[in-house]
């Protein structure tokens, strides 16, 4: 989808990025990285020719960019950058419809397109649409800055720091979006960002840089059980096994969970769960409402009296979670085991802290 074959940019004496090649597949998420000044962001903006390159070629779907004309090239590309740059005069609608109108598509076209993607980055049109930028949270902005991206539906997306504005939680959330959002729409994605742990949770391949140079570029499982050399490796870090957890998914580590019914006779409950000394609780509709010690249901009247209430969008995770999501959780609850519920908060089962501690000594090298 994306090549770069030996693409160089030199500003007078100083060479910003070195001879660079690598190539991106249509429908990845490529994430550049590396220390400030290394040349990502250049990298990035070579490809639309916002920069053109010194030496070298890009090629997009086997055409070689430079054989197309500028602002073409960038109308079929979408544009994602940290400070969002939406037009502050502008509503949010006319915002996310600033290319399909200089591609000129029909109104009902527009419209359409705008409420589909208010849906997708989870906006409510009826309540968006006419609003003003100043009128948006940070996270919004962002949100309606990948809309407008989105906007006139381009196989490509360049991204240049897209979550960098916000703080951390929003930027988590908008993370999870984006994983979202892409297993919808599968774009080719170029994603540039100086947050490793965004890196690998969003990238299907990572470009580390140094200097200009290209140092490595696998998938985040290589790069962080292989480094290629000592930069990557402390680039990385020495707590790469535990970063690691952020690409593994839950679901092959569910474990059926023992529950009892708040509402069941404390006796009944005693022999119904064997023994077991921790029980979750579920209401009659089988939601997660809490937790109970079998010592001291053993001595209460009700497992109502006995239970630790809690919110099954505090104690719970889904089982689109990863390894490192519940391992987190785990450690701000105190828990050694931590619930998975589905959409309705029904219980699914448990992971266990043991199968996470064996999790991250797989795929050493």
């Amino acid at each position: 989808m994306i090549r770069l074959e030996q693409v160089t940019k030199r500003y007078g004496e100083t060479i910003a990025v070195n001879g660079l090649s690598l190539e991106i597949g249509e429908g990845e998420v490529c994430v550049l990285i590396g220390p400030s000044g290394c040349g990502k962001t250049t990298t990035l903006r070579m490809i639309n020719r916002l920069i053109e390159p010194t030496a070298g070629h890009i090629f997009i779907n086997g055409q070689n960019t430079a054989s197309i004309e500028a602002d073409k090239l960038r109308l079929s590309i979408g544009y994602a950058i940290q400070s969002v740059g939406l037009f502050p005069h502008m509503t949010v609608s006319d915002n996310i419809a600033v290319v399909p109108r200089l591609l000129h598509w029909e109104k009902s076209r527009i419209a359409r397109r705008v409420e589909e993607l208010l849906e997708l980055v989870g906006l409510n049109p009826a309540e968006y649409a006419r609003k003003h930028p100043a009128q948006l949270s940070g996270g919004e902005a962002q949100r309606i800055g990948v809309a407008r991206a989105l906007a006139a539906d381009p196989p490509i997306m360049l991204m240049d720091e897209p979550f960098g504005a916000v703080d951390p939680l929003t930027r988590e959330r908008l993370q999870a979006q984006f994983i979202q959002i892409q297993q919808k729409v599968k774009k080719t994605i170029v994603l540039v960002t100086h947050d490793l742990d965004e890196a690998i949770r969003l990238a299907d391949r990572i470009a580390i840089m140094e200097s200009g140079r290209l140092v490595q570029y696998d998938t985040p499982e290589v790069i962080l059980a292989r480094p290629a050399n000592k930069f990557v490796r402390d680039f990385v870090g020495a707590d790469r096994a535990l970063k690691r957890l952020s690409r593994v998914s839950i679901k092959d580590f569910i474990t059926p969970a023992i529950t009892v019914n708040v509402n069941l006779p404390v006796k009944e409950a005693i022999a119904s769960t064997q023994g077991y000394r921790w029980l979750w609780v579920e209401d009659d509709d089988r939601r997660l409402i809490g937790w109970v010690d079998g010592n001291t249901l053993a001595h209460s009247a009700s497992i109502k009296e006995a239970m630790d209430e809690g919110e099954a969008s505090e104690i719970a995770l889904s089982d689109r979670a990863t390894l490192r999501e519940a391992l987190s959780r785990m450690l701000g609850l105190g828990f050694k085991h931590i619930p998975i519920v589905d959409d309705g908060q029904r219980l699914i089962g448990e992971v266990a802290l043991g199968d996470i501690e064996a999790a991250t000594t797989e795929g050493e090298g």
